[in-house]
């Protein structure tokens, strides 16, 4: 404390003649230095004055390096730090801490209504900030008066410290008055959007009427569609009208605004989105088409199984039309049919937008016109099953001979468009332990319609079995031991 005191005796003039009464002045002179020390404004006011000295010193030895190279490394020293107190240069810059205000923004649809609150509260937050910098600027001058107050009790008169003094009273006044400018302008620039803000309000009301009239008319109109047209032709129509209805909205919305050209594309990309909302699937059906259009995953003519309902209703057929919004099959009898459906001979229209969000299985894609099934039966376990499986194999192999080798040739094709590895395409026969036996799976290729030669194999495979006295097939049985020991307890 004592060195920070002698600091400020040597700053702002010489007290040679402090005695010890004077003990009481000396601490409050302290206190008030050591805050100074801190304070920001007298910080940068120091600053301005160092920058000032530096560059009275720039100058003299700018003199003296011409007659001697020595003072040029000084130089250098002095000029480094110009540079970094380059922004004390202006000492009403350096203390008047003022944050301006943005300009205000146009407020030229609704959706910049809420910029203008953004705004309006961006203003009162300079504001506040501002008057928080001034009365900080206010309290450190308030502490030079207390602190050149003390020294006059003492007698003294400090120059350095009146002149200091000086210089915040003239920084106050233009603080003071840029402060009530910026104040001013602020009220300016929030009537300015107050006025906009009501501008907008009130053209997004007559907006509103004008879009609740003409959806009212078109309802009146879909009520005497009902009431006049046949059942058959009111969903279109009730389509139409609806198109029609959105498109006169959307004709308002330009009135209301094509003064603004880039709000309009701005409004058309909302509209656009609304109606896509509000026809999502009829658009999605579209883009279905597109997709099966270009992917060529399957066309006219194939063969397909599509999951509905997240895979609760199956549907296989042949696909007989694909229009912009739906896809057309003929539900054939299959596999799926005798396990699930139970029906067939049904035309099944599909939603095109199927495609984004359900597996679809392709059975004849790019001319196959084959699928690997299966068939499993089971045998005991002292069956011979190693002669099961050869003659598994080897009907299933007569079965599906001609079909393997047009396999063969489909996938030689594929491979030019897609990276297949395992093409084996021999009939495959698997054994498995079982809790009632060991399982045969067999495995075949056998035309997309594979009910007929499943049915062939089972039927030639059963009788194979039947006529070997090593195998025999298995089925659930139980078997009861009738033998009950009694045991009579002698009394």
């Amino acid at each position: 404390m004592r060195l920070l005191f002698l600091f400020f005796v040597l700053l702002f003039g010489s007290d040679k003649n402090l005695t010890l009464n004077n003990t009481i002045i000396l601490q409050k002179i302290q206190n008030i230095g050591k805050e100074l020390s801190k304070n920001e404004f007298y910080i940068s006011y120091q600053n301005y004055l160092r920058y000032k000295n530096l560059k009275d010193t720039l100058k003299k030895y700018q003199r003296l390096s011409r007659y001697n190279k020595k003072y040029k490394e000084k130089l250098l020293s002095i000029k480094t730090e110009l540079e970094l107190l380059k922004e004390n240069e202006n000492i009403f810059k350096s203390l008047i801490k003022i944050k301006n205000l943005p300009p205000p923004p146009k407020i030229n649809n609704p959706f910049a209504i809420i910029s203008a609150l953004t705004y309006e509260k961006e203003i009162k937050n300079i504001l506040k900030q501002n008057d928080e910098y001034y009365k900080e600027f206010q309290q450190t001058l308030k502490k030079l008066h207390e602190l050149n107050s003390l020294y006059k009790q003492e007698g003294k008169k400090n120059k350095n410290l009146e002149k200091l003094i000086n210089d915040f009273e003239t920084i106050n006044n233009v603080y003071k008055t840029k402060i009530s400018t910026i104040k001013a302008q602020a009220e300016i620039y929030l009537e300015q959007i107050k006025n906009q803000v009501q501008r907008e309000i009130s053209k997004l009301i007559y907006l509103a009427i004008s879009i609740a009239i003409s959806i009212l008319i078109f309802f009146f109109i879909k009520l005497g569609v009902r009431k006049y047209v046949k059942n058959e032709s009111i969903y279109l129509i009730n389509k139409i009208l609806n198109f029609l209805n959105i498109t006169v909205i959307v004709l308002i919305i330009s009135f209301f605004y094509i003064n603004n050209a880039t709000y309009l594309v701005t409004i058309l990309g909302f509209v656009s989105a609304g109606i896509a909302i509000a026809m999502k699937d009829w658009f999605m059906n579209i883009f279905g088409w597109f997709v099966i259009m270009i992917s060529g995953n399957f066309k006219v003519g194939d063969r397909i199984k599509i999951y509905l309902q997240n895979g609760n209703v199956k549907i296989v057929g042949d696909v007989i039309d694909i229009t912009l919004t739906k896809i057309v099959i003929y539900e054939d009898v299959t596999l799926t049919t005798y396990l699930y459906n139970r029906r067939a001979g049904r035309i099944v229209f599909i939603p095109n937008n199927v495609v984004f969000n359900n597996p679809i299985f392709n059975y004849t894609h790019h001319g196959l016109s084959t699928v690997w099934d299966g068939i499993d039966i089971t045998i005991t376990f002292d069956s011979n099953y190693k002669k099961a499986a050869y003659l598994a194999k080897e009907i299933a192999s007569k079965y599906s001979k001609g079909n393997i080798d047009i396999t063969k040739r489909r996938l030689t094709k594929l491979k030019t468009i897609y990276h297949i590895k395992n093409a084996n395409v021999e009939p495959r026969v698997y054994t498995f332990i079982e809790e009632n036996g060991i399982r045969i799976s067999i495995w075949y290729l056998a035309p997309f319609i594979t009910l007929n030669m499943r049915s062939q194999i089972s039927a030639e495979i059963i009788e194979a079995f039947n006529a070997q006295e090593d195998i025999k097939i298995a089925y659930p049985t139980y078997s009861i031991n009738g033998n009950i020991e009694v045991k009579e307890k002698n009394g």
